[in-house]
């Protein structure tokens, strides 16, 4: 069932970022037909959720509703720069402190990799992810940073969630006390994000479930299959939030209206910066955060005064629900 819900905000602050999209005048985008359409070509169910100043408009279809909660993949990586960021501005840390004085021994070069190069994914670590049978495995964070370490290191930006899983470690040994817990205190709780947990087994209460289907030479292949059952323990640091529509629209709006957003954002040329991407759309660039995990899409879209929260629960996608769904990005964001 597909429902729209278009909600006047009193008083919302305003999202500041460095890359600015277009604003425009026109009245709230009718978003039923291309949810609709996402719908039509197989994915289960779609959540949407636009704020353009004080206007928010919801939509959902397919066995989705806005209110759900869902597993946000790489967006937590977010949360994890927020909290990062925080516990440095508390003198729990720098940014620019060697590995090595937090955690000795957990790289080979940790003297020479800083938390700044965990961040911005410069550290040169490989990508467990890239390895199906650890991104879907039982293996703990330590366990998938010592194998990544074993690996050759690239030089410069390259995107990793590795990164992330060292810079968990590095951050329960510095404030000492689990990832979880300085998450819920410094960030969760800070941001008024009721909804929003960390959980790495199964996820409490209702929520809106992955679905994974096979892939051949990344083609999708088969039925889609309920994750559900699945854990998300490979993922923690990388992607293990738990969320909704409405706490990553209250997260990311007052993340960037405040001076830590925007050390968070992309500088200069750079495609990313201390936690967030830098995107283009057809009506100018935005920052946020992508993510996929067991089987669930999300896509935070920021710029000027607005902001779009799109989430889908198939994945690998197949190009036409690809197509559809980079129409609804587009549709929304851009009018």
């Amino acid at each position: 069932m597909r429902r729209l819900w278009v909600v006047a905000v009193l008083a919302v602050a305003a999202v500041a970022v460095t890359a600015v999209a277009r604003t425009r005048d026109d009245p709230a985008p009718d978003l039923a037909e291309p949810v609709d359409r996402v719908v039509a070509e197989g994915v289960p169910g779609v959540i949407v959720r636009l704020r353009d100043g004080e206007t928010v408009t919801e939509a959902d279809g397919g066995e989705a509703s806005v209110r759900d909660r869902f597993r946000v993949g790489s967006v937590t990586k977010t949360f994890v720069a927020a909290l990062a960021l925080t516990l440095a501005d508390d003198g729990v840390l720098n940014l620019d402190d060697p590995v090595s004085i937090h955690a000795p021994g957990l790289l080979r070069d940790g003297d020479q990799v800083t938390v700044r190069d965990l961040l911005g994914h410069t550290a040169g670590l490989w990508d467990y992810t890239s390895d199906p049978e650890l991104l879907n495995g039982e293996l703990s964070p330590r366990a998938l940073v010592a194998l990544a370490d074993r690996h050759e290191r690239t030089v410069g930006y390259a995107y990793s969630s590795t990164n992330y899983l060292a810079l968990g470690l590095v951050l329960e040994a510095a404030a000492g006390a689990p990832l979880e817990t300085l998450l819920r205190r410094h960030v969760f709780e800070r941001y008024g994000l009721a909804d929003t947990t960390f959980e790495l087994g199964r996820v409490h209460g209702d929520y809106l479930h992955g679905h994974e289907r096979a892939a051949r030479d990344g083609v999708p292949t088969g039925r889609l299959r309920d994750t559900d059952a699945r854990s998300a323990r490979s993922a923690w640091a990388a992607g293990a939030a738990v969320s909704t529509a409405a706490d990553l629209d209250r997260f990311f709006t007052r993340l960037l209206a405040g001076e830590l957003g925007r050390r968070m954002q992309p500088r200069e040329e750079t495609r990313y910066g201390l936690g967030l991407a830098l995107f283009d759309t057809p009506c100018g660039p935005v920052v946020g955060h992508t993510g996929n995990l067991l089987g669930t899409v999300t896509v935070v879209w920021a710029g000027g005064d607005r902001l779009l929260v799109t989430a889908a629960n198939v994945f690998p996608l197949e190009p036409a629900q690809e197509a559809a769904l980079q129409r609804l990005l587009v549709r929304a964001y851009c009018g």
